[in-house]
């Protein structure tokens, strides 16, 4: 191992695993009563891996300027995607200060995405066998069995369970398509390792993930669970096996769901009725479901057809759960045709991955984050 991959280990251990700060901010009564947007309650929040993350790719950069390797970045089909996309929100949130709907805090979102960005052209420069991806793959196997322990422990205090560390509110709902994820990528592993201990051991992990998972009470992170699974048994070669998982898993739910899950998918059709509730046919949503779908209706009919091409930048349109709208909002249509780029390029570079490998465990892992990441696109 190199200093570099030793620090992108525990980058990736701190992802998850680092303490927050939160800096600024205000309270909900300032946000109930109009003062300031749900996105800026929020603050400035401020981690380890945040100043890791800025340390490295400082680092990173500073080193290739040295050596004269800033035109040596591997190239990859989603680095077109990537630049265009990053420029779209930096020139969008440009756009939004200087017109007033963003403030500067909004740089400090577009700074991020950068820094993902870059760390995703150093983890790929660094990588040049298979040995080396597999040592990460075991780092991040590592990091989601701890989370996934910090997560049982929340279970008893009777909350959503979240990541550990993320403060008062935490993000149950992120949590949710985190631990989906990986349990895409450790079934898809599962799926392609041979029976032995290392099977027991991935057999073991996601049922260990799948306990702070349920208690989420993501019903997203649900959704997209249910997508992934979908996609396995579309893609996998080993279909057979998973269809009867599947049959058993359903038989099975009943009487090993906690009464919390069934509880949550079910309030999203049984809530008290309650103003604000949309109904369709007959069927009533609840409140926040009904809220999210207002939102899309909000951005397509009011919000984008005033600023149609660009968007009012990253930040400027307040808090949005929803993605896709948030993109469509934020950056306008340029924005969103660059990101469903970035989209399509990362899945069929996935495929790709799944179709051409031929080491069996990372075939796994890539169908694991080929259906995990499919997942994403619904969470």
């Amino acid at each position: 191992c190199t200093r570099v991959e030793l620090t992108l280990y525990l980058l990736i251990v701190s992802t998850l695993l680092s303490p927050e700060l939160s800096l600024g901010g205000g309270g909900a009564a300032q946000v109930a009563s109009g003062q300031i947007s749900t996105t800026e309650s929020r603050g400035v929040t401020f981690r380890l891996d945040d100043v890791l993350l800025t340390l490295v790719c400082l680092t990173w950069l500073f080193r290739m300027a040295v050596y004269k390797e800033l035109g040596s970045v591997r190239e990859t089909p989603i680095n077109q995607p990537i630049t265009w996309y990053w420029l779209a929100t930096f020139f969008a949130t440009l756009l939004g200060f200087y017109s007033g709907n963003v403030g500067a805090y909004g740089f400090f979102f577009v700074l991020k995405y950068l820094e993902y960005f870059l760390l995703f052209y150093m983890v790929m420069n660094h990588l040049h066998d298979h040995e080396t991806i597999k040592r990460f793959l075991i780092v991040m196997l590592f990091t989601c069995f701890i989370a996934s322990l910090a997560g049982i422990s929340q279970i008893p205090s009777g909350g959503r369970v979240s990541a550990p560390f993320e403060g008062l509110e935490g993000e149950p709902n992120t949590f949710g398509g985190y631990l989906r994820l990986m349990f895409s990528v450790v079934l898809g592993m599962f799926l392609y390792t041979p029976k032995g201990k290392r099977r027991a051991m991935l057999v073991a992990l996601m049922g260990i993930i799948l306990i702070p998972f349920a208690f989420t009470e993501s019903r997203s992170s649900y959704l997209s669970f249910v997508v992934a699974m979908g996609l396995f048994i579309l893609l996998s070669e080993k279909r057979r096996l998973l269809i009867v998982g599947a049959l058993i898993g359903l038989s099975l739910a009943p009487v090993l769901l906690p009464q919390n899950v069934i509880n949550r998918v079910m309030y999203t059709f049984n809530q008290a009725e309650q103003s604000g509730q949309l109904i369709l046919g007959e069927v009533k949503i609840d409140t926040s479901t009904s809220e999210r779908l207002k939102s899309w209706k909000k951005v397509l009919t009011k919000s984008f057809p005033q600023n149609p091409f660009l968007g009012v930048g990253v930040t400027g349109g307040g808090f949005l759960d929803a993605q896709y709208p948030r993109v469509l909002l934020e950056t306008g249509i340029i924005g969103l045709i660059l990101f469903l780029w970035l989209l399509r390029r990362i899945w069929v570079l996935l495929r790709r991955c799944y179709t051409d490998i031929e080491d069996q465990l990372l075939k796994g892992a890539a169908l694991g984050a080929t259906c995990g990441f499919g997942g994403l696109l619904v969470h």
